[in-house]
């Protein structure tokens, strides 16, 4: 499976996918690889993280080759929406963080062209942070992989995230996480 997670600098993009690696290992994967573009900008800048399990010698996905996406904030699902397949699957969180350039005046953030190009290339379930407190804090990426794997859109088990994330989150922040992959299990199955 191709999995590609977008967001920006500081939304925990790079730890979802140590996350589902771990928990395809757990899951008896033989092979899972993880590959991460990141932006100019540590905070803010445009990161994408590639997942791919089994069969694949390259960590980065092909364009045209993602099975799902999982986009932490809008703009970037619809920069990333030419990894993904014919008929592929994305989970969007309805975030936005303007880039730079938008604020400098330099481009347009049109927000109904965004949600028309990802629902015109992907089948798409969109999540609104206002319904939701943990897509609007730091446990937005463990609430959006909850989402996915409550859709069924990964083939990983439950049980297998869950170990995942008790080996690579702090133990501080290990509670907090959990509660918000099961509230992201649960918004999708509602």
């Amino acid at each position: 499976m191709n999995i590609l997670i977008c967001g920006v600098g500081g939304q925990g993009t790079v730890l979802a996918s140590k996350i589902l690696a771990e928990s395809a290992v757990i899951d008896g994967s033989n092979v899972a690889r993880t590959g991460e573009t990141i932006g100019m900008s540590q905070r803010g800048g445009s990161v994408v993280s590639h997942v791919r399990t089994e069969g694949c010698d390259s960590p980065y996905i092909p364009l045209g080759e993602a099975d799902l996406l999982i986009a932490f904030e809008k703009c970037e699902a619809a920069r990333s929406i030419p990894f993904l397949k014919k008929g592929g699957k994305a989970i969007v969180s309805m975030t936005e963080i303007k880039p730079v350039a938008v604020s400098l005046g330099v481009m347009d953030y049109n927000s109904e062209a965004m949600e028309r190009c990802i629902n015109e290339h992907s089948e798409a379930v969109f999540l609104n942070p206002a319904d939701n407190e943990f897509l609007q804090g730091k446990c937005a990426n463990t609430f959006l992989l909850g989402a996915a794997v409550g859709n069924g859109l990964i083939n990983i088990s439950e049980n297998a995230v869950k170990e995942a994330m008790k080996r690579l989150i702090k133990p501080k922040f290990y509670d907090i996480n959990i509660k918000a992959f099961e509230a992201g299990m649960k918004a999708c199955q509602e």
